[in-house]
């Protein structure tokens, strides 16, 4: 139990010494709290508003039929979307380009109001046409209805050379200089005085669309995604976001018609093929029929034509269809044009292909997406391009198995024809050549009707293709911006002033090595604490003790009187020592004060200025230095001589003198112990002020020849190190009666100060 309390006794005691350190710092915290108040309430008011505008899309996915056997369908068929895909798509800096067509983002207007600029957007007064000059600010003043002024500040151009502009034009006449070439547009009045305006070269407009362009999900399952897009302007974030919508329906529309487009273009192709064919094979037929005059053919025959004309319409499928692999393979070895490959199939083992094309577009996307905002050494597109090797290594592996496959079926065809063309050369030859052409006419035919039959529906395809993704919700005007939060960014402001102020406290209280208070004493030195002194303000020389009898100064010192009654077990005059490391600590104030107050106890008292060195005891109370203890110890005067009466009962002094040229060797006199026997036997108290300790010896010696001696320490002025000599003296026994005492104590250094209030303690106005 004693441990737990002892624990509890020293948490409180450090729970004290935080907030004590608060204290003493208050007012640096409360500036640091204040000026990072200021800073941020600056930085929040200046930060423009950003205005966020979003619509509501969904995305409809697509699925894939492999099991139709028909190869104009199957190069019809797109890739099944996913809501991933879509949201890199949209992010594309392609669509960023495209919105920018739509909406303008080149041209900033702007003008100040209320100390900070605000940009006008179509609120200009005026519009400024450019055809050079992109990236250069220009200030505009407005003269009168028909001029203005252009001004270029100080910049370099692109050799280096510094350049300005400031010349007054009329508006709607083009200025061109060697830097720029503009035309000023006048639409209304202006109001302001001033006006900045800066033209976005279009080349690079669409990497800053892009950086306002953001997608997410509505759920982590849903296909409805929420574009938006951030501005610094309300009404062009709203027409960015509708903008930036209708232009991803506009480009999944024109992916559909453009792979329609290019099986229009290869149906075409091959239609002017078999036309030309049909045609040749027709008249070859007709004047064949004139020749021999042979109309009908054999039950035979005819079927043997009728097999070999299936055979061979089979054999033209496959090979249009070897073609197609052959172009696909193509353009995927020579990876351009990847996003819009036409996949054509003529079995189920194209769905596999299918599936890998899919992939590889997704691929090729996201990774257009990066490279908008990273380099090719950015970990996520080492990766995909990685993937994309791949995927183009196995697609291309899987054509040549195709390929082959088809191969080895033109091989079974032509060996069936082959063998068809035997039974057919056993026929006459009139009959014989007269199937031939009919095989090749019929075969032309169908081929031609098929051909025929699929562009019509591809046409009918295209003109009917509409998005499956649609809008749902356009987006509205927003009603206020979403930042900067301009509350939370004083907040934070304000925390962070609080929390450097604390930093600061305590690592100053860690570099601080001055004496702070009691507790700094106790914690290091094992010489008791005789007591402390409040803070003594100056008074014109006046001392305290007299001025303020009531006064918690007054009181300290009686506190003082009372400890040494109890220090001094003999009876008869009491000499006290009062000294101190350095100069300023306080000691001459101090044995003036307990002088004061001990004569006011009715003991007859003497203060001795012993600091020969720099005497001030004198002045204190108005009495001349002419002559004293320097002159005594020199035997130039006689006690009596230089005793002086102070105007207070009971209390006498002798000054320090004229400031001799070797003050040790006059204190080291076997006169001064002769002194100081002869002062006892008139006196109950005799003070010594002696020299501080820690720069000349001279204390040491008065400190033997003293009943008590007082070390005094000033609060918040002395160093913890003088600690160590006062531990020396105590150690070695070189003083007797070794106490300290802990002057210019003000609120809050010792915990609980002087000022417990003021109905006990009062400060007399005289």
């Amino acid at each position: 139990m004693r441990q737990d309390s002892v624990q509890i006794d020293e948490d409180e005691i450090d729970l004290k010494e935080v907030f004590r350190t608060i204290y003493r710092h208050k007012i640096m915290m409360f500036f640091l709290v204040f000026l990072f108040g200021l800073g941020s309430a600056y930085y929040a008011y200046f930060k423009p508003n950003v205005y966020q505008a979003s619509v509501t899309v969904e995305v409809g996915v697509e699925k894939r039929g492999y099991g139709s056997r028909d190869m104009i369908a199957m190069a019809m068929e797109s890739g099944a979307s996913n809501a991933d895909t879509e949201m890199e798509i949209i992010k594309s800096r392609f669509l960023s380009e495209r919105i920018a067509e739509e909406v303008d983002f080149a041209h900033k207007y702007y003008t100040t109001r209320r100390f900070k600029e605000v940009e006008l957007y179509k609120n200009s007064p005026f519009q400024v046409g450019m055809n050079k000059g992109y990236g250069i600010s220009f200030d505009l003043y407005p003269v009168d209805d028909r001029q203005y002024r252009l001004v270029v500040e100080e910049r370099k151009d692109a050799q280096g050379n510094l350049w300005s502009y400031d010349k007054v034009h009329a508006y709607g006449k083009e200025v061109v200089s060697s830097h720029f070439h503009l035309n000023v547009i006048k639409n209304k009045a202006t109001e302001d005085e001033q006006y900045r305006f800066v033209i976005i070269d279009p080349e690079g407009i669409g990497s800053i669309v892009q950086a306002g362009i953001s997608v997410s999900q509505t759920s982590r399952f849903s296909t409805i995604l929420r574009i938006s897009y951030a501005d610094n302007v309300a009404l062009r974030a709203q027409e960015a976001a509708n903008a930036l919508s209708e232009a991803y329906i506009e480009q999944s529309i024109e992916k559909k018609t453009q792979e329609a487009t290019r099986t229009l273009d290869f149906v075409d192709t091959q239609l002017k093929l078999i036309t030309e064919n049909l045609k040749g094979s027709a008249i070859k037929l007709e004047e064949f029929k004139k020749t021999s005059n042979t109309i009908n053919l054999s039950a035979k025959a005819e079927n043997v034509i009728r097999q070999m004309s299936e055979k061979e319409t089979k054999l033209a499928e496959i090979s249009i269809q070897e073609k197609m692999l052959t172009q696909l393979y193509a353009q995927v070895k020579a990876g351009k044009n990847l996003e819009s490959l036409a996949l054509v199939s003529m079995d189920k083992s194209a769905s596999s292909l299918a599936g890998m094309i899919k992939e590889l577009q997704d691929a090729i996307i996201k990774k257009q997406v990066l490279r908008a905002d990273y380099t090719e050494m950015y970990p996520a597109v080492v990766k995909l391009r990685k993937t994309i090797a791949q995927l183009k290594k196995v697609i291309i592996s899987t054509i040549k198995n195709m390929e082959k496959t088809i191969k080895e079926r033109k091989i079974l065809l032509e060996n069936a024809i082959a063998e068809q063309q035997k039974m057919l050369n056993t026929l006459p030859a009139d009959e014989r050549m007269f199937g031939q052409l009919q095989r090749k006419f019929a075969v032309n035919e169908k081929i031609y009707s098929y051909l025929l039959e699929k562009r019509s529906e591809t046409a009918i395809i295209k003109a009917s293709t509409v998005s499956k993704n649609r809008i749902i919700d356009r987006a509205l005007l927003p009603g206020g911006p979403i930042k900067p939060k301009r509350k939370l960014i004083v907040l934070v402001g304000l925390i962070l002033g609080l929390i450097l102020g604390i930093a600061l406290a305590f690592l100053r209280e860690f570099l601080d090595d001055r004496i702070k208070g009691e507790e700094d004493i106790r914690d290091v030195s094992e010489v008791p604490l005789l007591g402390s002194i409040p803070n003594i303000k100056k008074d014109d020389e006046k001392i305290k003790v007299f001025l303020s009898p009531k006064s918690a100064v007054a009181e300290s010192f009686r506190n003082l009187r009372t400890n040494l009654q109890f220090m001094s077990n003999f009876r008869g005059a009491h000499t006290i020592a009062v000294t101190s490391t350095v100069g300023g600590e306080g000691k001459t104030t101090v044995c003036i004060n307990l002088g004061a107050i001990m004569s006011m106890a009715g003991k007859k008292t003497i203060i001795l200025n012993l600091d020969m060195r720099k005497p001030t005891l004198h002045k204190k109370f108005g009495l001349p230095n002419t002559k004293g203890m320097s002159t005594l110890l020199s035997a130039r005067t006689g006690l009596k001589e230089v005793i002086q009466h102070t105007e207070y009962d009971h209390l006498d002094i002798i000054a320090s003198g004229p400031v001799p040229p070797n003050p040790s060797e006059l204190i080291q006199s076997e006169l001064m112990a002769k002194v100081l026997d002869k002062l006892k036997e008139s006196y109950d108290v005799v003070i010594m002020d002696t020299p501080p300790v820690g720069l000349v010896t001279d204390a040491r010696t008065l400190m033997h020849y003293a009943d008590t001696s007082i070390y005094v320490l000033r609060a918040r002025y002395s160093k913890k190190g003088f600690l160590r000599g006062i531990k020396e003296l105590a150690v070695h026994k070189e003083s007797n009666g070794l106490c300290i005492v802990l002057n210019d104590v003000k609120e809050g250094d010792d915990g609980y100060g002087y000022d417990y209030g003021y109905g006990y303690y009062e400060e007399d106005d005289k």
